[in-house]
């Protein structure tokens, strides 16, 4: 949870310092995870960080030095893919990653996550009737979807007039 807390201080510190420059144009997409049970796959170039019951990330930070670089606990086991991923399972694991390009893969039950950024999304559920919920940019929650569900992380589309 401490990780989501500095997420949430981090954005009310950036729009704290833009609040009097006038309205602006959201340029990252969102993602919120609670409860996931299946398959997340994210590439993008943003933030993540995230949590899960059981199960496994991979998590691939194809250009060193351009963020934080994978930030695991948590994991009972680590496994190298190659240079630039890295596969963590186990219980009760944290996982993150702050700025520059990432992919990155959970499988596991109990997903709870959080994206901003631009890129590419994949959810598919388990098919059950607990599979969590996820909410993009801001709206409604939705059921996890039973099928291969793909979406553009992207920014939300202006409102007329707004």
């Amino acid at each position: 949870m401490t990780r989501f807390a500095l997420l949430g201080l981090l954005v009310l510190l950036v729009g704290a310092g833009t609040a009097g420059a006038g309205p602006t144009v959201p340029t990252d997409g969102t993602l919120i995870v609670k409860d996931g049970v299946g398959r997340i796959v994210i590439a993008a170039k943003g933030g993540v960080i995230g949590r899960f019951d059981k199960g496994q990330v991979t998590i691939k930070d194809p250009i060193p030095g351009d963020g934080t670089g994978p930030i695991v606990t948590g994991a009972e086991a680590e496994q190298s893919i190659n240079d630039t991923t890295t596969r963590y399972s186990g219980t009760n694991v944290r996982f993150g990653i702050i700025g520059g390009k990432f992919s990155i893969t959970v499988d596991a039950s109990n997903i709870d996550l959080s994206v901003i950024g631009n890129g590419s999304v994949k959810l598919v559920g388990r098919g059950t009737s607990d599979d969590g919920s996820y909410s993009m940019n801001g709206g409604p929650s939705q059921a996890f979807p039973a099928f291969l569900f793909t979406f553009a992380l992207e920014p939300p589309l202006p409102v007329p007039g707004g």
